[in-house]
């Protein structure tokens, strides 16, 4: 396919929904900061979930909404037009536009645009791996998870670059599909530090948010799903009760869990002091009247929340897996605790609610680990670089 006669690259980002998450997050920063000088950005949406598509669209970035709900495999007609008629689409988008990159986010973006960019010979195909999950949980030996190993094997061999948000999912990658370690290139999701640490609080919100003054908030933000750990969290919030009767526990996320865990806290007798907030794009403000943030997941690529909560500079309790371990650093920017722990998750909370300036120093340290590792203008240089 001929490319752009300029020195101008058009680069199509394709993704599964445009819902609030990790991987949307990254395309907005994506659409508002890559260079115009040098790139032009085009986005394209499988399903009809565009939450963050205005903000999108107001960093000057065409996006195309291809609105097609995905069937299950249940619907085999379905399912194979579902995938015809998004891959003949994002065709006809490359051709239109000449587009000389591809970059893949997410598992139908990953396998429609991959096929896509080979149809149409872009010159460039990419993909981002965002999280270490990379099969669905099924039984040992579902054939299922053979064929979608060997299918996502042969697609990831005709792209150009496989990029993992961590090593984590970099070793994944080469242990679970086979890829060679001189295909994965390793680059971490960065964040707009400047613009969340400058964010200021706000009384209103805490109103919003049921807090009153002078309450101790402790935030966690994730969609509501089994990796996430929110059990863990709500199960140490009686315990934290106690010693701190004036704490409240925010949660910004929603997702499949979002019941039963509003069960859990009503069995545990905890409900009344937990706000359930759903998705929310003010992730930045609610960070900026919070207290202490908490990471309970039991797997995790790179958390861009974590990375926010870094830039907002506040003090973090996350779990001591791959994904957190390789970003914070215990008793130096955090405190980090086995995964799955309750008991342990409220012994590290209180041990910061009680003692102000060491949380304070955590902070701080981690508010200077994010400005020199984690901004978002070193991954767009990395990206460019991927890019051509």
């Amino acid at each position: 396919m001929d490319t752009n006669s300029g020195s101008v690259r058009t680069i199509l980002h394709v993704i599964d929904a445009l819902n609030i998450g990790g991987a949307q997050a990254l395309l907005e920063l994506l659409a508002a900061k890559t260079p115009r000088s040098r790139y032009r950005t085009l986005v394209c949406v499988l399903q009809p979930d565009t939450a963050v598509l205005s903000r999108i669209e107001a960093a000057g970035v065409k996006v195309f909404c291809l609105n097609r709900r995905r069937p299950g495999i249940v619907r085999p007609i379905d399912f194979i037009s579902y995938f015809y008629l998004n891959i003949r689409d994002i065709t006809r988008i490359c051709y239109e536009h000449s587009v000389d990159v591809i970059h893949c986010h997410l598992s139908d973006a990953e396998f429609i645009g991959i096929l896509a960019g080979c149809c149409c010979h872009v010159e460039r195909i990419v993909s981002t791996v965002h999280y270490p999950a990379l099969l669905p949980e099924r039984k040992s030996g579902d054939i299922r998870n053979y064929l979608r190993i060997r299918t996502t094997r042969w697609l990831y061999r005709r792209t150009d670059t496989v990029i993992a948000v961590s090593d984590d999912v970099a070793e994944k990658l080469h242990t679970v599909f086979g890829l060679s370690l001189s295909q994965i290139r390793v680059i971490i999701n960065g964040i707009d530090v400047d613009a969340i640490y400058h964010t200021q609080p706000n009384a209103d919100l805490l109103k919003s948010l049921y807090a009153t003054s002078g309450q101790r908030l402790i935030t966690s933000v994730g969609r509501l799903m089994p990796p996430k750990g929110h059990r863990y969290l709500i199960e140490a919030m009686p315990a934290i009760r106690r010693q701190y009767p004036n704490a409240r526990l925010i949660l910004a996320g929603d997702g499949d869990l979002r019941r039963p865990l509003e069960a859990r806290a009503r069995e545990l007798g905890v409900r009344d002091i937990i706000s359930f907030l759903g998705s929310r794009s003010d992730i930045a403000d609610i960070l900026a009247v919070t207290d202490i943030f908490v990471l309970p997941s039991v797997s995790e690529g790179t958390s861009l929340a974590l990375l926010e909560a870094m830039a907002a500079a506040k003090p973090i309790v996350a779990t001591d897996i791959p994904g957190n371990s390789a970003v914070l650093r215990h008793a130096t920017n955090c405190l980090l605790v086995p995964p799955a722990d309750p008991d342990k998750l409220a012994d590290a909370i209180a041990q910061l609610l009680k003692d102000p300036p060491t949380a304070a120093q955590y902070a701080q340290n981690a508010y200077q680990d994010v400005c020199r590792r984690y901004h978002i203008d070193q991954t767009i240089s990395q990206l460019m670089e991927i890019w051509g």
